[in-house]
């Protein structure tokens, strides 16, 4: 982020760099990620281009054995921000 963008996010992020997994409902096989950034509240991922995000779906993160319901706020290329949903 640049140093003149404004913080937007409600929780601090932290770094990771964590093997993900993208499953939905409507989608096929499971998509590969990278959890690069997490938080109470979302998660920012790296997904290789080309790439059919929906948006809603579950992050799966097996080395942590978690799972969790999220939705899609932005990309930007490589780079999707979500939040975890209740």
């Amino acid at each position: 982020m640049s140093p003149w963008t404004p913080e937007r996010r409600s929780r601090p992020r932290h770094s990771t760099y964590l093997e993900g997994r993208i499953t939905g409902k409507d989608s096929g096989a499971p998509l590969d990620c990278t959890v690069w950034d997490l938080s109470e509240t979302g998660v920012r991922l790296i997904i290789p281009a080309p790439a059919d995000v929906p948006l809603k779906f579950e992050l799966q993160i097996p080395a942590e054995d978690a799972r969790a319901m999220v939705q899609l706020v932005w990309n930007s290329g490589a780079h999707y921000g979500a939040r975890f949903m209740d």
